[in-house]
């Protein structure tokens, strides 16, 4: 784990394919893992409480994962989720990547930076 970055965790990629209800079922796959963060609440900006936008809180991370080949790509709507440790407040959470700023070197240890939410969930039916 590199310094200063005290979370462990997977980047899962979400698809929605319709069931034989016309309903839309989320699944999931792990894209990489491990990835190593460090997360931190944001406060909201006074644009959003104006708007009465209902946001929950914002977090920024900072995202690590050193594939022996290839890159590190993370898009919007990708999730993180927390694995370890488990003493951690975040612990199995899952956090929505809503934004991400790519650096513009080519810097061998694949950091991002990344905006995000945490996931809401309107039930917690398991259907899968």
């Amino acid at each position: 784990m590199s310094a200063g970055l005290n979370l462990q965790g997977n980047i899962i990629k979400f698809t929605y394919s319709d069931d034989d209800q016309g309903g839309a079922v989320p699944s999931g796959t792990v894209v990489y893992s491990p990835v190593f963060a460090r997360i931190s609440a944001m406060k909201p900006t006074q644009a959003l409480l104006e708007q009465g936008l209902e946001t929950p809180e914002i977090y920024s991370g900072i995202l690590s994962y050193s594939p022996p080949t290839g890159t590190f790509y993370v898009e919007q709507n990708y999730q993180y989720q927390v694995t370890w440790p488990p003493i951690s407040s975040y612990y199995q959470k899952k956090f929505v990547i809503i934004g991400v700023q790519h650096q513009s070197f080519d810097d061998p240890r694949k950091y991002l930076l990344v905006t995000m939410r945490r996931e809401e969930i309107a039930n917690s039916n398991n259907l899968q």
